[in-house]
Order: structure tokens, then C-alpha cells, then sequence
């Protein structure tokens, strides 16, 4: 073999040796590399889903807050809703400073701790009173009590994020609830429209669920002996009717 053959024959063995060497760079240190993804980004995905399940935990518990001028919701995360109210006159009614506790959920529906929801979608409905009378209801007050009342009972009986005394909403505590489209400040007097006509529910969304139908809840006040003041969520209207239909609840509970 003469002097140009060896010459061609190592440079050919120097070109193959630094293929092999790139390919072999490749292999271990890219992370297309099979064999790099083996060694040192095999844990990744477990990393990273132990992380976003640590996310979703942490926001799942986290407090969530919403402000109105009548006062500050925050969601608990414990199937409650913590009210701080302001005082001020608001939808035709007078309100003083208070702090109250609602049930997140509605009549017949259970809190979901995973997912902080509510279930199932719709809830129950259910009577204010089954006599046309002032058989639920305090004739001086006119307020809801009476294990009569099958909404009464369900208050009276829930058991919720440590809490024994709730009981139904009032009808100016449930109207502190309504969100208007029109103007998401504000929400008008009983028995008046206003609330916009751009949404299919008028709930404050931020903090409570909807689901199903969710329109009409009861309050806890009477009008008279036959008929009982409930909030159209599907409206924005509050309104009266007899006490013999089926409607939701919302519970409250006092600090």
C-alpha cells in the first residue's frame, strides 16, 4: 500500500471517529436522546404532576373574595361563604354592618371538598309551608318557625363547616346575593325590574354555583298569612307568591 493510500485510509478512519463520537455526544447529552431521557428526565413528568396537583390544592384552598359595595363574600373552601356587610341602603333596602356565614351549596346538594362544587347539578326544591296560613311562620315577624315548613327543616337540620345554627335566608340576605348585568353594583328594590336582561342568571357566579334551573329561592319572610317573598335568579327579581310552591334554599348562618 503505497504512501496517498495510507494517507486516504486515516482520514477516513479520522472522519468515522468523529461521527462516532458526534452520535455518541448526541446520544447522551440531547434530550431527544432516548437514552438521555432515561437517565435524567425520566422523573421529570412525575415532577411536574406532582407539582400541578400541589397547584390545583393550593388554589382549592386558597380564599376566594369578591367585593360589592354592600359588603365583601369569601369562599372558605369548606362548603361555607363568609359575608362581611357594610351599612348603607341598597336595593331599596336599609342594611347595617354585619357578618354572616352562607351555605354554599343549595337545597339537597352536598360540597364537594375535591372540587369545591356542588352536587348534584340542580337541587331540590321545597315547600316555604303546606297550609296557605300562618302555620310556618311568626305572626309578629312573619318569619320562617316551624318544622311545618319543609324549608325550615332543612336549614334547621344542616350540619356544615362546623356549624350547627343555620337556618333559611332572609329576604334582604338572599338579595345581597344577586348580581345585576346592567349594573353589577347595584340591584333593585323588591318587586321592580332593572336587573338587566344580558345574562340567564343573576347570581353572584364569583363565589356561589349554578346548575340546572337554578331560578327561584324562598326567604325567610312572609308577606301575609298566604304568600312569602323568593328572589327569581333568572330575573333578578324579588317578588312574592303563595307559600304552597315548590322553590330552593339558600341557608345562613349567624356568627
Amino acid at each position: 500500500m503505497n504512501f496517498k493510500s495510507n494517507q486516504s485510509l486515516i482520514h477516513r478512519i479520522r472522519f468515522l471517529y468523529f461521527g462516532i463520537s458526534v452520535l455518541v455526544y448526541l446520544f447522551f447529552s440531547t434530550n431527544c436522546s432516548p437514552l438521555y431521557y432515561y437517565l435524567f428526565q425520566s422523573q421529570e413528568p412525575k415532577k411536574e404532576s406532582t407539582a400541578t396537583r400541589d397547584l390545583i390544592s393550593l388554589l382549592l384552598l386558597s380564599p376566594n373574595s369578591v367585593t360589592y359595595p354592600w359588603g365583601t363574600f369569601t369562599d372558605n373552601r369548606d362548603g361555607s361563604i363568609s359575608f362581611q356587610g357594610r351599612a348603607g341602603t341598597f336595593g331599596g333596602q336599609s342594611y347595617s354592618e354585619s357578618t354572616l356565614t352562607y351555605a354554599k351549596c343549595s337545597s339537597g346538594q352536598t360540597w364537594i371538598s375535591s372540587s369545591n362544587s356542588c352536587s348534584p347539578e340542580i337541587p331540590t326544591t321545597l315547600l316555604y309551608c303546606p297550609t296557605s296560613n300562618n302555620a310556618c311562620n311568626d305572626t309578629v315577624t312573619f318569619l320562617l318557625n316551624n318544622v311545618a315548613s319543609e324549608a325550615y327543616s332543612y336549614c334547621d337540620g344542616l350540619v356544615l363547616a362546623e356549624k350547627l345554627n343555620w337556618r333559611v335566608a332572609t329576604k334582604n340576605e338572599l338579595k345581597l346575593t344577586v348580581e345585576c348585568s346592567e349594573n353589577p353594583v347595584d340591584f333593585p328594590a323588591d318587586n321592580a325590574g332593572g336587573c338587566g336582561v344580558n345574562k340567564r342568571y343573576y347570581l353572584n357566579t364569583s363565589i356561589f354555583q349554578l346548575g340546572g334551573l337554578l331560578c327561584s329561592f324562598w326567604s325567610a319572610n312572609s308577606v301575609n298569612s298566604s304568600t312569602t317573598w323568593y328572589i327569581d335568579f333568572c330575573s333578578g327579581v324579588t317578588t312574592w307568591s303563595g307559600k304552597g310552591i315548590g322553590r330552593h334554599v339558600r341557608c345562613v348562618a349567624d356568627p
